[in-house]
């Protein structure tokens, strides 16, 4: 064989082992991609349906305690059960009352005298439904109203596919089941496939041009569809190989390999902390606080932990800095109060001797939007608001100017302010007496240094002296020892925590230590 034969046979074989690896790989990230997306339509469909069981459970239940309601409609009284029912659920953004025909009185816009719509479609039982559109000229938004009797709910309809997809792979939308109206549906929905995909009567995802995967609910006559949009399809293998060039082929199959591994592992900071908000993963740890003077728990402080899916416990010192920087402090904020009442609401509303102590953000001292979110779980839970307390980070209170008006609504609304972290500041003593507050934490620092040498115990007298002089309470964190709990009983501190006492447990733990501790009482 000659050496040009040679070299055309050897050029052959590498080049039909390039190709058909190539032809492999590119085949194989194709099919792998197209897994991808439709695990992503499986996912959230399901997501989808469990928003839109929830926010239609809402709507019913709010219907359904409207109907107890007997007394004369639109009166003071009937008006103010109309909004109590409003901010009682969290979907429900207006209630109106009917009598069949008119609309005459609303939570927001009071009496009223609008004709009644008809209806879009009828649920079992008597529900019925319709769409109207709110605000001004060009900036109309569209609303789902549900009645049942004599009482109207209105809901946005985007609750119902309130839900963040990691990319644009899909498509939404939430059906009514027997006429097949609209209830929701994101943007860019084709509304003929979602209804077509609707009439199939397999419940089984299905391909048919696309993927297409449809969830019915077990409980009312909605159903979701979920399908992947055209132009994220499958790719035409046979374009992409005439389109590729020799000398591009293994880089170009490296390079697949590698995006598709790094599509699968990116998960940037601001996703996974959005994830941990919307599957509810913050939630609230308690420390308790205890009586110098008598030594049995009076409360406990709120402390944040974020519990991965695996059960990992993450500590607020990774976190906490990287949320305030996102601008997502403030819902985690509102998770832990939903935390502290789902967990200790009970035993609040039973022992008013005790308090649970509440940690305010930067962003939470900007106004009194948290007062809002406490208002609901303090009516739901039946507990006092002087059982809440509030402690502020001092460096955060700098500017007295507008801390102060803040400060002053929450005392105002019956809780306490405490400063946390008291003494690591830069103006302490110059702005104190100039804040609205009712007591002091004792950075755990300074408690330390109270076994460290005579030097460093002098600050903790100062700070005690001021703190006697302002008539503030007073709050010893980082207890330790009994010889450090004396020295701060002897000089006039109410209150300390520590692990003297106990760490911050989870809330169900935090209960059988209140239990154990009414056992000894009883005991003695």
């Amino acid at each position: 064989m000659s050496s040009r034969l040679t070299a055309l046979t050897t050029f052959c074989v590498v080049a039909f082992a390039v190709m058909a690896t190539l032809t492999a790989a590119v085949y194989a990230s194709d099919a792998v991609f197209e897994r991808q997306q439709r695990r992503h339509v499986d996912v959230f469909s399901h997501r989808a349906l469990l928003r839109a069981d929830l926010v239609t459970a809402e709507a019913e239940s709010a219907l359904r305690e409207l109907m107890s309601y007997s007394d004369a409609p639109c009166t003071s009284e009937h008006t103010q059960r109309l909004r109590h029912v409003e901010e009682q659920y969290r979907y429900i953004r207006e209630v109106a009352t009917t009598d069949g025909v008119r609309l005459h009185c609303s939570s927001q816009r009071g009496t009223i005298d609008t004709a009644l719509p008809p209806p879009e479609w009828t649920y079992a039982q008597s529900f019925t439904a319709w769409h109207t559109e709110v605000g001004r000229p060009g900036t109309e938004r569209r609303m789902l109203n549900m009645r049942l009797g004599n009482h109207v709910v209105v809901i946005d309809p985007r609750f119902y596919l309130d839900i963040v997809p990691l990319d644009d792979t899909i498509e939404l939308t939430v059906l009514e089941t027997q006429d097949g109206a609209v209830i929701s549906s994101w943007t860019n929905t084709d509304h003929a496939l979602v209804r077509a995909a609707l009439q199939r009567t397999s419940g089984s995802p299905y391909f048919e041009g696309r993927y297409y995967v449809v969830e019915r609910s077990q409980r009312y006559p909605i159903a979701v569809v979920a399908y992947e949009p055209e132009e994220r399809m499958r790719r035409n293998l046979s374009a992409q190989l005439r389109t590729m060039i020799p000398p591009a082929l293994v880089l170009s199959a490296i390079g697949t390999w590698l995006v598709l591994r790094w599509r699968r592992k990116l998960r940037t900071p601001r996703n996974a902390m959005l994830q941990g908000i919307r599957r509810r993963q913050f939630v609230a740890w308690l420390q308790p606080l205890v009586s110098l003077e008598s030594g049995r728990c009076v409360g406990a402080e709120a402390l944040v932990r974020w519990k991965l899916e695996d059960g990992t416990i993450v500590a607020p010192d990774t976190f906490i800095p990287m949320a305030e920087s996102l601008g997502l402090a403030e819902p985690i904020t509102d998770q832990v109060i939903r935390s502290v009442f789902e967990g200790v609401g009970a035993v609040l509303a039973r022992r008013r001797d005790l308090h649970v102590s509440l940690n305010l953000a930067g962003k939470d001292l900007a106004g009194t939007r948290v007062l809002e979110t406490l208002k609901a779980n303090l009516a739901k839970y039946a507990v006092h608001a002087e059982q809440i307390w509030f402690e502020a980070i001092e460096r955060t209170l700098m500017d007295t100017a507008s801390s102060a008006p803040v400060l002053e609504a929450f005392r105002a609304a019956g809780h306490r302010i405490f400063i946390d972290d008291f003494g690591t500041g830069y103006s302490s003593l110059s702005y104190l007496q100039d804040l609205p507050v009712d007591g002091i934490k004792i950075d755990r620092a300074f408690i330390r240094s109270l076994a460290s040498g005579e030097e460093m115990n002098k600050i903790v007298p100062h700070i005690i002296e001021m703190a006697r002089s302002l008539d503030l309470l007073m709050v010893a964190e980082g207890v330790e020892t009994e010889a450090q709990a004396q020295y701060l009983r002897e000089h006039g501190v109410q209150f300390a925590q520590g692990w003297l006492y106990a760490k911050a447990m989870p809330a169900d733990e935090f209960l059988r230590y209140l239990e154990r501790e009414a056992a000894r009482t009883r005991e003695t």
